[in-house]
């Protein structure tokens, strides 16, 4: 038997026994529906558009949250990186708060931005900035300083450095 025939035996067989302990009724329909009353809401909603209008929401969200991520652990990245006095500084601070679960920013979320989009938007980015940074901050630590030396030696300072040679030679 090959893989994809497994794989479609396995998740064929979930179903089964999603639909079995559904049928069970060992808890409400709201708390546990069986695969036909969830493939029924999932037509329904694509039917309506409210699934594309879900999807698309979230997807905004999420991308808005990893874009500031971003663009906040890579200058925090390369300043640690670059800058000892704010590795020394904030480093520590970044990897303790590195160890904070994504989800453990949630209630903080909710009291600053309330349950709108911005609330969703900062649990996202601030689960992931820390990650970012840490990242950021090993990569351009471990860059040839001879590739650096070549750049500023060819004229390259500043952010022109940072964009032409740093950011790319960080990468794996």
């Amino acid at each position: 038997m090959n893989a994809i025939a497994k794989k479609i035996i396995f998740y064929v067989s979930l179903i089964i026994i999603w639909q079995l302990v559904a049928d069970a009724n060992i808890w409400e329909d709201s708390v546990f529906p069986s695969p036909y009353e969830v493939a029924e809401d999932l037509a329904y909603g694509a039917a309506d558009g409210s699934l594309f209008y879900g999807i698309g929401t979230t997807l905004w969200r999420l991308l808005t949250g990893l874009a500031i991520a971003i663009a906040g652990g890579l200058v925090l990245g390369i300043f640690m990186a670059r800058i000892e006095t704010v590795n020394q500084t904030i480093g520590s601070l970044v990897l303790g708060l590195q160890s904070i679960p994504g989800v453990a920013w949630a209630p903080l979320g909710l009291i600053w931005f309330g349950p709108f989009d911005a609330g969703i938007i900062f649990v996202t980015a601030i689960g992931a900035v820390f990650a970012v940074t840490v990242n950021t901050y090993t990569g351009v630590k471990n860059i040839d300083p001879h590739y650096i030396e070549a750049a500023r030696n060819m004229g390259a300072k500043g952010t022109q450095l940072i964009i032409n040679v740093l950011i790319p030679a960080a990468f794996p």
